[in-house]
Parts: C-alpha cells; structure tokens; sequence
C-alpha cells in the first residue's frame, strides 16, 4: 500500500508518535466523511458546514493538527453564534488520515459559506482550514461568486493550485510552512490568553471588598499614597510585561533557570514603568515577580498542549526559581525582603516562587475555587480566598509595617477563625473587623493582596471556559 511522500527519518519532530498515512487510507477517510455527510443531510435536511484540515505530506493526526483542527471548529461555532445560528448537532472524527466535523445548521447555504469564507481568508491558520458547505441536496456551495482570489500557497503568494500542479515547493518546505503558521498562531493566542487573564486577576483582587488594610473598592485600607485607580494606572503600566513573558516561555530552549534569568530586565523595565504610572508608589512588585513566572512557565507548557497541566506548573516554576536564594547572599541594598531574610529567615515572595507557589496552591487557590463552585459571588469568593491566605502566608510586609509577633498572632488568630469552618457572612464581618484594625494600626497584608491576584490569575488560567 503506497504512502504519501515522507519525510526522512529525522523529520520534524512536530510528527514524533505520529503515523504517517498511505493514500489509499486518505482516499478511505475522504469516502468515509462523504458517508457521514450524507447520512447527516438525510437526518436533519438542512445545510451542513464540514470541518476539514489542509494538511500537506503524509502526517495527518498529530498534537498540533488537533490544534489546530480544535482552533477551527471554535471560530466556527463562534462566527456561527456571532451570526445568531445555532447547530443542530454536531459530529467529530479522528483517525490517522485526520479530523473531522459536521454541523447542520438551519441557514441559507450561501449564508454559511459567506461566513466560512471569512474565517477562512481572516484568520491566522485560514489557510489550514477547509470549511465546506453542503446544501441540503448535497450540493457542495463553490467559492465562485464571491469575489475571492484562489485560495494562496502556504509557501508563497501565488495560488495554492497552481504551485501544487507544479510542484514549485517540495514537501518539506510546505510542512514546515504549515508548521510555522500553526506555531506562530499559538504563540500569538497565548500571548493574549495570558494577558486577558492577568488582567482580570489583577482588577478582581483590588476589588474585593471589604479587605483588611488594603485598596478596595471602599477605600485605600492603610494606604495614603494610592487608592483604586493607582491600581487600574499600574495594571496599564504592567501588563505587557506578563505577555513578553508567556511567549519567552513558549520560544525557550534554555532550561528552566536560564529561563528565569531572561525574565529579570524585563522585571526591572517593568518596576519602572509602574513607578513612572503611579508617581513612585509600589503597587505591583511581588505580583510583577509572581505573575512573570506563572506566565512564563505557562507559555512552556503551552508549547504543546492547550490545556497545560496544573502541577506540572508548579514543577516548572520551582525549577525556574531553583537558584533564587542566591539574591539573599548578593548586596541588594535595603530592600524589606533582604532585610527581612536577614533577621528572620522569612523568605517572602522568592521563597514561595522557589517552593512552587505552596502557600497560594494549598491554600488560596483551592479555597477561591470552592467557594465559587459553591455559588458565591466574585467578591466573596476572594474574601474567602484572602482568609485562607492570611492564615498561611509569611506576609513581609505585615511584618515591615509591624513586627514579626504581630505576623504570627494574625496568622494564628485567622486559622482559629477559619477552625470553625465560618459562613460566608461571618467572613464578610470579619473582613470589616480586621479592615478597620489593621487601618487604624497601618497594617497591610500586601503579600497576601499578591497571592490573591495569583489565585485569580491560576483561575482564569486554568478554569477560563
């Protein structure tokens, strides 16, 4: 049984676990979705949208293809709902000569290809998609009549025909053209996923209410120099650093310390751009760090899979901050975490980076998802999420504006609080208590304010629809 034309045994390695298909099998799973195409149009008598791929070469079904193949059924349904259609049903097949999907959709059929014809032509990967459109006779709806030029080579310019009758580019340029094209839509994607996520994690944290000692939508806690919207100009300032450093993941050859290192100018441009937004207040610098590396270690494990694991994120950001105590024994200046360190051994925001983050994983992070899948709003989700937190975290500067006794009785006064598993109205009232004490000693758990975003960013990131 003769094979498409295959790479050499170093191939791309893109295709690793992969098998490569014969076209014979190709011509079977061509007749095979004919027959699901047929069978759906006598069920539902009514146009049907079919979801192919554009995959040059032999390898058919690998962990990109189902990328982007998934990328295409998305845009898909989403142009479907922008337009106020609705499927009926929808089908998916998956073999190694490919992916499939089938949508009957009540809608005139020129209507549809309208619309799968600008997916096509606008989006990045459009040139892998293959979006036909059968009547309900069976009729295949043609692109003539729309004003369109033929489909473009992945490779050149010139019509995709005529540079595949020539045989102007051999197969591996054209794989590696398709592969490019799939990478540097991922990249793209994950940058803005990252960047969307971090955003709201940053504008749900300053908005719970109440807080204790902190912003909030209220009042600035035991702050003068900032309130609500020196948080909003810093997140402003901010946020294109945490893009930069998803896609410093995602390109990354280096192992995971050296990863770190590449991240730290970028840190610093950072700390001065939310200086030069909030007229020198710090606002953001733990989260800056924080958020740098999930965002980094995210965009490696983003590399190839869309759904990227959750402890295997953990595991990446302890490997990142593996050498990160050295910063304890280097001359730093004052900063409060050296000095800290110095005197009590608290190791504040490196500490947690280097353990992977155990204080928001344990603690924060799985109280904010249970109170949410219990029904609770945003708002007080976060309360319970800051609870948790305050009961654990070695906040630095709780102990700079206090002193260490102070630390260890609010840590111990809140887990003996939460030993009585309170409502979710005691942990509002209790909010407020501690809101007005901690103001009116200048106390501010700005760790734990960090630590909640955290929470928030690893919620958007990995419970997003």
């Amino acid at each position: 049984m003769p094979t498409l034309p295959m790479l050499p045994e170093s191939g791309n390695p893109a295709f690793e676990g992969s098998t490569p298909v014969s076209l014979a099998q190709v011509l079977e799973e061509r007749e095979n979705r004919v027959r699901c195409q047929r069978r759906l149009l006598e069920v539902y008598r009514t146009p049907l949208i079919s979801v192919t791929l554009n995959m040059p070469g032999p390898y058919k079904a690998f962990p990109q293809a189902r990328r982007c193949f998934e990328e295409a059924r998305r845009v898909t349904r989403l142009a479907l709902e922008a337009e106020g259609l609705t499927p009926v049903y929808e089908e998916v097949s998956e073999s190694p000569a490919g992916y499939a999907g089938f949508l009957p959709v009540p809608a005139p059929p020129q209507k549809l290809k309208a619309l799968t014809l600008r997916i096509e032509e606008t989006h990045l990967l459009g040139r892998l998609f293959d979006l036909d459109v059968l009547a309900p006779s069976g009729e295949k709806v043609s692109r003539e009549g729309f004003g369109l030029a033929p489909r473009r080579c992945l490779v050149c310019e010139d019509a995709a025909f005529t540079c595949g009758r020539s045989r102007r580019h051999d197969l591996r340029e054209v794989q590696d053209a398709a592969l490019d094209l799939m990478r540097r839509f991922f990249r793209e994607r994950l940058g803005s996923l990252v960047s969307a996520a971090a955003l709201k994690a940053i504008l749900y944290e300053v908005s719970v209410t109440p807080k204790p000692g902190l912003v909030d939508r209220h009042h600035a806690g035991a702050h003068t120099d900032m309130d609500f919207f020196t948080f909003i100009d810093s997140a402003a300032a901010i946020l294109p650093y945490f893009r930069e450093c998803s896609v410093a993941g995602f390109d990354s050859l280096l192992p995971p310390d050296g990863l770190f290192d590449t991240l730290r100018p970028g840190g610093k441009a950072a700390e001065c751009l939310m200086n030069r937004a909030t007229g020198n207040v710090n606002v953001h610098k733990g989260l800056i760090f924080s958020f740098a590396v999930v965002s980094a270690a995210y965009g490696r494990l983003y590399q190839t899979t869309d759904a990227p694991d959750f402890d295997a994120l953990f595991s990446v950001c302890r490997a990142m901050t593996v050498r990160v105590h050295e910063d304890f024994s280097r001359a730093l200046g004052t900063a409060h975490g050296e000095a800290l360190y110095a005197q009590y051994g608290i190791q504040g925001i490196r500490g947690e980076a280097a353990a992977g983050f155990p204080t928001v994983r344990d603690y924060g992070y799985p109280a904010l998802c249970r109170a949410l899948d219990a029904g609770h709003s945003l708002n007080d989700a976060g309360i319970a999420a800051f609870f948790a937190l305050l009961a654990r975290l070695d906040d630095t500067n709780i102990v700079h504006r206090a002193d260490i006794t102070a630390l260890r009785e609010i840590q111990a006064e809140t887990r003996r609080f939460l030993a009585a598993s309170p409502s979710m109205e005691a942990l509002r009232n209790k909010a407020a208590e501690l809101d007005r004490r901690f103001t009116a000693h200048n106390i501010s758990p700005g760790g734990c304010a960090d630590m909640l975003g955290l929470s928030f960013f690893l919620y958007s990131l990995f419970r997003r629809e």
